[in-house]
């Protein structure tokens, strides 16, 4: 039971991911990845 549940949370964590870089390229990608890369 474990063994599935931690199978869903990494692909819900990669799901998430994934919308969330899509997103940000959407809305201006390579701008938006210096702004992440400049505060960090």
């Amino acid at each position: 039971m474990s063994r599935i549940c931690a199978r869903f949370a990494v692909t819900a964590v990669a799901a998430a991911l994934l919308a969330l870089v899509w997103w940000g390229w959407q809305r201006g990608g390579l701008a938006l990845m210096q702004l992440g890369m400049s505060i960090c």
